[in-house]
């Protein structure tokens, strides 16, 4: 892959991606003003029709960064700006529909990179290890945003079922995805510096499940932060081995 395919495809995961998080902002202002009253809209930074107006302006950015490379990418990428919207729109209130959505949206960032060059069994691994990190993680979300989600009818499994059923549906995926990051190792060969990475990352989950087994709100929060952060690292081990 040359410098301006890398450019193009880290900027459309960029423009894209973020576009999302801002819609996602858009459609969340009320539950944020009870759940996370310090964030953007809610604490009254940025008005909510200008939060519209650029999540739509990097949305067309990414399709059109996109559309340059080739019909495959563009389709993706359109994929991926439908369902972030629908997702902030109307899938997040559909139980398991959204935490699901979400977790697929992160694996399609990965198969959209593998469209600048080739599909591989390597790329399956990633893509499936994102969804079930994502995936856990929406779970414990459930648990940290559950008294706005109950608020606004937002259902999840932690605002039906209880946040002890979330929790322990979410160990369950991270119990998943533990043995996942190990697979490789025997199965395919990968080296000592995936395993080093990768267990790394294992310790993170563990510990982050540790901190949310309270099943407090603000404990959850601090689980999901270091989850989010030890996404990127477990991704990156995939990479290392590629490399």
């Amino acid at each position: 892959m040359n410098i301006l395919n890398m450019v193009k495809l880290f900027s459309t995961a960029f423009f894209i991606g973020s576009g999302g998080n801002i819609i996602n902002d858009y459609y969340d202002r009320n539950v944020d003003a009870i759940n996370k009253p310090w964030r953007p809209i809610p604490s009254g930074l940025i008005k909510p029709r200008e939060a519209l107006i650029m999540s739509l302006i990097f949305f067309v950015i990414g399709m059109l960064l996109a559309l340059s490379h080739s019909i495959v990418c563009s389709l993706i990428a359109f994929i991926a700006i439908v369902l972030v919207y629908l997702y902030s729109y109307c899938l997040k209130k559909v139980f398991l529909v959204g935490n699901i959505t979400i977790a697929f949206l992160t694996a399609l960032a990965i198969i959209y990179g593998s469209a600048f060059s080739q599909f591989t069994i390597h790329v399956a691994l990633a893509s499936l290890y994102a969804f079930l990190f994502n995936l856990g993680r929406e779970f414990l979300k459930g648990i940290e945003d559950v008294e706005g989600d109950k608020m606004f009818g937002i259902i999840t499994i932690a605002s039906i079922y209880g946040t002890q059923v979330a929790f322990y549906i979410s160990v369950t995926v991270f119990i998943l995805l533990i043995m996942l990051s190990i697979m490789p190792i025997f199965i395919l060969g990968y080296g000592v510096a995936y395993t080093v990475l990768a267990l790394f990352v294992d310790a993170i989950v563990i510990i982050s499940l540790m901190y949310a087994r309270s099943l407090r709100s603000y404990d959850a929060l601090k689980a999901t932060r270091m989850l989010k952060s030890a996404a990127f690292a477990g991704l990156f081990a995939f990479l290392l081995h590629s490399i």
